[in-house]
């Protein structure tokens, strides 16, 4: 997609126009030819593409904050659980703490699960060398 590029004379703020005629008359604008006009940035002053390196880590930053959302989503429908043994161990009284471990073990083996899967899933992340390769991975459990 091509973008014109252009720091606004009153606001001294980075804008992008989809089409060269949307430039304000006698404003320079720089042609870019780009994913999105989010890729163009306003870098000390200077108009300029972001650097792969800086839409890999803008992207990896996304996916790890949607993948949190979602594994607090997983996570949410049990968390009265941890609540109950919580409360119980604040109070001291370990036959229930004990008792609900129990009564909820398979509920707790679960969460675990999906934590482990979370860890996994952010490393994986991390490892990502390539936006193709980031993109590829999909925010899934189960």
């Amino acid at each position: 997609m091509k973008v014109w590029a252009y720091i606004h004379p009153q606001l001294n703020i980075l804008c992008c126009a989809l089409l060269p005629e949307a430039v304000p008359q006698g404003i320079q604008a720089i042609e870019f030819d780009v994913e999105t006009p989010d890729d163009v940035i306003l870098d000390n002053g200077q108009i300029r593409v972001k650097t792969e390196a800086e839409k890999l880590a803008e992207e990896k930053q996304r996916k790890i904050e949607n993948l949190k959302r979602y594994v607090a989503t997983l996570l949410e429908p049990t968390d009265y659980i941890i609540l109950k043994i919580s409360e119980a161990q604040a109070l001291g009284d370990m036959n229930e703490v004990e008792q609900l471990k129990q009564k909820y073990a398979t509920q707790l083996q679960q969460r675990e699960a999906i934590r482990q899967w979370n860890e996994q899933m952010k490393q994986a992340i991390r490892d990502a060398k390539t936006l193709e390769e980031l993109r590829s991975i999909e925010i899934r459990y189960g």
